[in-house]
């Protein structure tokens, strides 16, 4: 395994993708952050929590054409599409086994940082390590490269270090990168209520009506 110093080698945007809005949104956020920029943009990141459907990555696709074309980020602009499932149904684990000279080898978890590369497009690494006192053994994170020309290393050593943001708890590790954190969070804000009695009342109605 190898380990990931932080360090921020791409410029990431948050956007919700699981709609079909993807195109719209994409452009209303990397404009609005093109204009706030000193810089001119050259590298898009983007996040997916889950899989990424085949409609999204072509909206994707068309909104970053068009951002070039219209000149918002340079006509060189390169991106990266990574898919992040907070869960999986085979788990991987991941230990550091030192060879002492002795009959058997010490094993613990693996140091915060580590990761490994299964191939070009999928890796996993380790958000959460033995440098934090936390009980259990290591999930690492499951990193899969759907799209796009940035270096998969890079994007891999931008979400590492996406995931020390951990703004409430700075003493402390977070497994997802906080681009995921902020999503899930503005998603319950946007949440809409609902009245539990009202709900069970119109689920048993037709029932009572037959009755």
């Amino acid at each position: 395994m190898n380990r990931f110093q932080p360090a921020c080698c791409a410029l990431l945007f948050l956007i919700e993708i699981g709609c079909n809005c993807c195109h719209k949104y994409l452009a209303e956020i990397v404009g609005k952050e093109a204009t706030d920029s000193e810089s001119v943009i050259k590298a898009i990141v983007i996040h997916r929590d889950g899989r990424l459907w085949e409609t999204e990555r072509s909206a994707i696709q068309r909104a970053i054409d068009a951002l070039k074309t219209d000149g918002v980020i340079s006509p060189d602009a390169q991106f990266a599409i990574l898919e992040i499932p907070k869960t999986s149904r085979a788990r991987l684990r991941l230990f550091d086994v030192t060879e002492n000279g002795r009959e058997r080898a010490w094993i613990e978890n693996p140091q915060v940082g580590c990761y490994w590369l299964v191939n070009k497009v999928d890796a996993y690494e380790c958000s959460t390590g033995r440098a934090f006192p936390r009980r259990g053994t290591v999930r690492p994170l499951h990193v899969r490269y759907v799209d796009g020309q940035l270096p998969f290393g890079d994007c891999l050593e931008d979400l590492y270090s996406l995931t020390t943001l951990t703004w409430t708890r700075p003493e402390d590790c977070t497994r997802n990168p906080i681009t995921i954190k902020l999503t899930d969070r503005r998603l319950g804000e946007d949440a809409s209520e609902y009245d539990a009695d009202a709900l069970e009342f119109h689920e048993s109605e037709p029932q009572e009506e037959r009755a």
